[in-house]
């Protein structure tokens, strides 16, 4: 049982991952472009939820997607 607790959490953590790095995508189009397939791929490869959260409080003031990228390294 605590197997399935445990998996259940780490699905639950990809998920939560996977809907903040399209936010931050969906951001960025709304706001600047589209990001290309490049950039939309590094942004949803990121595990870190503290570091998403980081990331879509900076798509939301910086000026441009090269400026955006830098955040990225």
């Amino acid at each position: 049982m605590e197997r399935f607790t445990e998996r259940e959490a780490k699905n639950k953590a990809e998920s939560e991952a996977k809907s903040k790095a399209e936010m931050i995508i969906r951001i960025l189009s709304h706001r600047l472009e589209l990001p290309s397939r490049t950039l939309q791929d590094k942004i949803t490869s990121i595990r870190s939820l503290e570091k998403l959260d980081e990331l879509a409080d900076f798509a939301l003031t910086c000026i441009s997607l090269d400026e955006f990228a830098t955040a990225l390294k």
